[in-house]
């Protein structure tokens, strides 16, 4: 028997969907004194339904908090000034009391808590872990499968036992790696399926439908009391958790539009965390000393998915030109005030035995767009539209720098500036030209981050990258076994220089959590979705 805390080796995660729900009231200023938390966030979740809309800041705090895998990655305390942070490599219980794997490694036997409960009140057994997988592969519009291939392809990998056990079986040893950094993050939340069944119908039989509106089918910590629409969400930590109820017993997120109203809020005392900020009025606050900001291993980066399926960017050369184009030490300094690093690729080069030959930098290069867009024939200025979510002010200002410093690149960008809503659902819908994004892969695996975002038909391919040379070279890492051996790595580099070659996506940097907690307030720990659990909390 492995005991979960046992280090191993291994090291996670869209449409929007319309809400109408009944407006519910709750919360006020006096709740940080109550020994609750105020928390202004710059939107709501467009849907309670991982399967139907996974990505966006507000949704993926909220998946975090009202949901509970099997196993997590514990926090461990930072070093040389880092905030606490998950350690990718360990992993502990949560909804599994243990776990022990097959002499062969390929059968993983998961021991459940069966006195965990979930927000609706009933205990965990083997038939929710069942229900969720199935929910899970079996809806349409699920990223799951996407995410998780070729570690888990089919819900029949996940086996009943008895009501407290469940095997799960891979095909490869070597995928062990990524298979626990899975069950460890949101995309395999476990939910209550005595609710879902009880919501379910003929043409839905996963009460799809229901969980759009309803968030009463998770273990996790909290559950969700109240709702208004476009105003407040109240949480209450869940007795039943089985990590124990969480210290913190009410949280109230309330939506503030402005950004520079939400650093306000956490100075005058109103609010315990703003979430969403800009960097300047971050560091203003720290310097004011009147509110903490976090220094992370950060995993988070911003960058510009360019829809290669659509003009202009279904030309590589005006790719590769306005890769050029971008001000990035400009963006550093005055957009992000330091809390911006430099990134090469898309894989993080704080990975054991990373391999880098051959990456280099973006650099800001007008006169060498010009040349490119030259020697290929194109006609400039070249004309697109960047789209950006208006509840990022961060991502409006690097818009805006980009903008400005692209006119002498040869290019003439016209901004697009949305709702979350509409963002998230263009983003999968691939309609945009090009779009501002800040984002990351939860898991840190290579092949899981490369299939990802680069897998030809997954909802989250924002680029809409098919290239042959880029599907064979993952799936070669993939059968290379240990993905962080160097067989595999010398893939994961070809594969990472064939996207500087082609640049369906510009990488600009790896940017600091953008979030602020008022002084006095303890317990955060940075995860690689970069939101905040509530549940570690300590006011």
């Amino acid at each position: 028997m492995r005991r979960l805390s046992t280090l191993v080796s291994g090291t996670a995660l869209a449409l929007a969907a319309a809400m109408t729900l009944s407006a519910c009231g709750g919360g006020s200023s006096s709740d940080s004194a109550s020994g609750g938390v105020v928390i202004v966030t710059a939107a709501q979740p467009p849907s309670f339904s991982y399967e139907t809309s996974a990505t966006g800041y507000e949704a993926a705090e909220f998946f975090v908090n009202t949901g509970a895998t099997l196993i997590r990655n514990p926090y461990v305390a930072g070093k040389d000034g880092l905030a606490a942070h998950q350690e990718l490599f360990e992993f502990e219980p949560r909804l599994a009391k243990s776990y022990e794997v097959s002499p062969d490694g390929k059968i993983y036997t998961f021991h459940l808590n069966t006195e965990a409960k979930s927000a609706s009140g009933n205990a965990l057994d083997a038939d929710d872990v069942i229900f969720t997988m199935k929910r899970k592969f079996g809806v349409e519009t699920s990223i799951v499968p996407f995410i998780s291939a070729p570690v888990i392809n089919t819900p029949d990998q996940f086996q009943k036992v008895d009501d407290a056990t469940v095997t799960i079986s891979i095909d490869d040893p070597a995928h062990g790696f990524t298979l626990l950094s899975l069950l460890s993050n949101a995309p395999y939340s476990i939910y209550d399926s005595e609710v879902l069944q009880a919501a379910a119908t003929p043409d839905d039989p996963y009460g799809v439908e229901h969980s759009k509106t309803n968030a009463d089918f998770g273990f996790g910590a909290y559950k969700l009391a109240s709702y208004t629409p476009g105003q407040q969400m109240v949480y209450e930590a869940n007795p039943g958790y089985a990590l124990g109820e969480p210290g913190v017993k009410r949280v109230v997120q309330r939506v503030v539009a402005d950004a520079g109203q939400r650093s306000n809020l956490v100075k005058s005392g109103d609010a315990s965390i703003a979430t969403q900020l800009r960097p300047a009025d971050q560091v203003a606050l720290r310097d004011a000393d009147a509110a903490q900001i976090f220094t992370v291993p950060s995993n988070a980066y911003v960058y510009v998915p360019l829809t290669t399926t659509m003009a202009p960017f279904d030309n590589v050369e005006v790719r590769r030109a306005f890769a050029h184009a971008v001000p990035y030490d400009a963006i550093m300094k005055d957009v992000y005030k330091g809390r911006l690093g430099p990134i090469t690729s898309i894989l993080n080069d704080t990975l054991p035995d990373y391999n880098g030959n051959g990456l280099e930098n973006n650099t800001t290069d007008p006169k060498r767009s010009l040349e490119i867009l030259r020697n290929a024939g194109i006609t400039t200025p070249v004309e697109f539209e960047l789209t950006v979510n208006n509840a990022v002010p961060d991502l409006k200002e690097t818009a805006v720098q980009i903008q400005t410093a692209a006119r002498a690149a040869g290019f003439d960008i016209t901004l697009n500036e949305v709702n979350s809503a509409v963002f998230q659902e263009g983003l999968a819908n691939k309609s945009f030209q090009a779009s501002m994004g800040r984002d990351y892969a939860v898991i840190q695996s290579p092949p899981y981050v490369l299939s990802l975002f680069y897998t030809p038909g997954s909802p989250i391919n924002w680029p809409n990258f098919d290239y042959a040379p880029m599907n064979s070279t993952v799936a070669a890492g993939n059968a290379a076994g240990d993905p962080l051996g160097a067989p595999a790595w010398a893939k994961w580099n070809e594969a990472e220089r064939i996207l500087q070659d082609q640049m369906p996506t510009v990488y600009i940097g790896y940017v600091q959590p953008l979030n602020a907690f008022a002084n006095g307030l303890e317990g955060y720990a940075f995860r690689t979705d970069s939101v905040i659990d509530y549940s570690e909390l300590k006011p």
